[in-house]
């Protein structure tokens, strides 16, 4: 894994390969964006660029034995920790782990998510900080990379906490977050943020066509579709995607013609609420649905709408008498209950609510 594997970003990429060439490097970073375009990446490129034999023009060489182990999560002075799901038992903790670095190192840009609500036991943490409190395994730098912090509990942060505050030597820890606002103050103001920003459309398509073997026609949706994030993109082309966004499709349509009763029970038999991360999925169709609303009632074309191939019922739909006001307002309230749902609220409840809201802003 080299800066060579991360896709745009490249004022994150010049901060840390410059800083590192400088050995400016702070003791925390907190690498700040959206899930999917590139922190995890980054946060392994600048570990091999650091403990790379042959380093070369601003990369690590990608076959020397570092390299090769830290591309493989399998090098001795790395150190891990990423959410995974409830385990009974210390056996299950582990493979529930390793499933979710396997998937990583198959494929990087991958999203960490299931059906159950996850986070980062402080288990982890703690093993983390026992193992620091030793000689390193070899010569070099030793690094921490904790993944979706946001996911992280209480106990667990502050265990976290105390490693910050008082860093071995030789040691930089990398926390990567999409929602620094959920982190303690006391974590961020300890840490040097760096920002990384969604991913042009053709970045994305072009990565699909590369790395996936996905069509160029299916690429160039996927890429409208995914908000620019790589991560996104490769999990609405994952499994039961089609038949998700069709039944997305059929209830923001029902929203705007059904009463709620009628809709709230549509949903009740169409919605996978046991799965979380299909729900937002879900939702998060309907975000592109009612910004391609937004764009059709201001004048854009259908050429310029994420879901194209939807454009004639969106066109249909823009053209009933809706508040643009109350329109613009919708696409925010469906991230915080996109947000609300990762927190382990009652996802039927939290639609269901979601439902009435909209189609109260959609008759006003």
């Amino acid at each position: 894994m080299n800066f060579k594997s991360l896709i745009g970003q490249e004022n994150a990429r010049n901060i840390l390969t410059r800083t590192a060439d400088r050995d400016q490097l702070p003791n925390s970073y907190l690498f700040c964006g959206p899930e999917g375009v590139g922190k995890w990446v980054a946060a392994l490129a600048l570990t091999a660029y650091l403990n790379c034999h042959n380093p070369k023009d601003g990369d690590s060489c990608g076959q020397c034995p570092p390299c090769v182990q830290i591309r493989k999560l399998q090098f001795p002075n790395l150190y891990i920790a990423v959410p995974t799901p409830p385990s009974k038992s210390e056996k299950e903790e582990l493979a529930n782990y390793w499933d979710i670095l396997n998937a990583k190192i198959e494929e990087p840009y991958s999203l960490i998510g299931g059906e159950r609500q996850m986070s980062i036991p402080v288990a982890t943490v703690r093993t983390i900080r026992s193992s620091l409190s030793q000689k390193p395994p070899q010569p070099g730098k030793r690094v921490i990379i904790i993944e979706q912090m946001d996911r992280m509990r209480t106990d667990s942060a502050d265990a976290l906490l105390k490693l910050i505050e008082e860093p071995p030597s030789q040691t930089i820890i990398i926390i990567t977050t999409s929602k620094p606002e959920r982190l303690l103050p006391t974590i961020i103001s300890r840490c040097r943020r760096l920002r990384f920003g969604h991913l042009p459309e053709n970045d994305i398509a072009a990565y699909l066509a590369e790395k996936a073997n996905t069509a160029q026609p299916k690429a160039d949706l996927l890429a409208r579709l995914a908000q620019g994030s790589i991560g996104r993109a490769l999990y609405i082309a994952a499994g039961d995607t089609e038949q998700d966004r069709e039944v997305a499709k059929l209830i923001f349509k029902g929203v705007f013609i059904s009463p709620p009763s009628d809709l709230i029970a549509e949903a009740s038999d169409l919605l996978p609420f046991r799965d979380r991360f299909r729900i937002n999925r879900i939702i998060a169709v309907w975000q592109t649905l009612f910004r391609d609303i937004i764009v059709l009632k201001s004048g854009g074309h259908a050429d310029s709408l994420t879901n194209i191939d939807f454009a004639s019922e969106l066109e249909k739909i823009a053209g009933r008498n809706v508040s643009q006001k109350n329109l613009l307002a919708i696409p925010s309230h469906l991230g915080t209950v996109m947000a609300d749902i990762e927190l382990n609220v009652d996802t039927k409840s939290a639609v269901g609510a979601l439902l009435i809201e909209v189609h109260k802003q959609l008759s006003a």
